[in-house]
């Protein structure tokens, strides 16, 4: 990542108030509501991507998959696809010590201590074992944790040494929509301070994801616009979208707190625009 110290003190800092005031706290994730049709409260609205993994899983024909969530969180996505595929053995690594105790915690309290390993490290240079020998995933996840990334290429080796042949690779996150050379000054701004204020790697395109997943034979299946499902100008984006100019004047984007409502505002205002998109992508790894 840019910064692991960085990232770790920002999740760190950040997780709790994340749960408590991000909405759909039952859902104990920290991505972003997705209010598809039929989605009816914040709840919902934050498992729909939960719901969107299950089913690309699931399209593997596979009842008891090998999964590894890359950048887990409090491991809510793990929970929900423990219940979906009650003999799935489920991986996360998280980069947070912070969310590391938090996620064990919710795994024992839920009976899944013996097919769940909450795993603390930098994604980009794993090396976990499933057993005597290296783990190998049946479908590799990564919800908003890609943009972290500093080293796509490292991370896609990283993705690739942990996935069994024919498995795929599911990325939900921010792109930049254009390449850099079509954003103009402003789009660059904001570029540059969501990828501040959320300690974020550099943004790349859908296209870029795809040449870098290619070098380890990674083939991008599925291309999912989910930008129209994301739901802006809440209240307290509102909110934000006012005193988000004022902390960024005064400096305060390398401080977690005031850095976050930066960074969100940023992604609001990059979304809006059409500079950003918000997507799921699936890559496959070749059959041997």
């Amino acid at each position: 990542m840019s910064n692991d110290h960085s990232v770790a003190r920002y999740y760190d800092r950040n997780t709790t108030r994340f749960l408590r005031f991000g909405g759909g706290r039952g859902a104990l994730a920290i991505h972003r509501e997705l209010w598809a049709p039929g989605v009816r409260n914040a709840e919902e609205a934050k498992r729909t991507v939960n719901a969107l993994l299950g089913d690309a899983i699931a399209d593997q024909g596979l009842d008891a998959p090998t999964v590894l969530d890359l950048g887990c969180g409090v491991g809510g996505t793990l929970l929900d696809l423990a219940l979906r595929f009650p003999r799935a053995r489920l991986h996360g690594v998280t980069i947070s010590p912070r969310q590391v105790e938090i996620a064990q915690r919710l795994m024992r309290e839920r009976g899944l201590s013996d097919r769940s390993h909450i795993h603390l490290g930098d994604f980009q240079a794993l090396e976990l074992s499933g057993g005597h020998e290296s783990l190998r995933a049946d479908a590799v996840l990564a919800v908003e944790s890609f943009a972290h990334a500093s080293d796509a290429a490292a991370f896609f080796r990283s993705a690739a040494a942990h996935l069994r042949p024919g498995g795929v690779v599911l990325l939900v996150d921010d792109f930049l929509a254009r390449g850099p050379e079509e954003v103009d000054e402003r789009g660059r701004r904001l570029a540059q301070d969501f990828s501040r204020g959320w300690r974020l790697g550099p943004l790349r395109t859908p296209d870029e994801v795809a040449d870098h997943a290619s070098r380890e034979a990674l083939t991008v299946t599925a291309d999912v616009d989910l930008t129209p499902l994301v739901r802006l100008g809440r209240p307290r984006d509102k909110l934000i979208r006012i005193l988000a100019p004022s902390f960024s004047r005064l400096g305060l984007v390398d401080v977690p707190f005031f850095g976050n409502m930066i960074g969100g505002n940023a992604l609001q205002e990059g979304l809006r625009s059409g500079v950003f998109s918000y997507r799921m992508l699936t890559l496959r790894a070749e059959r041997t």
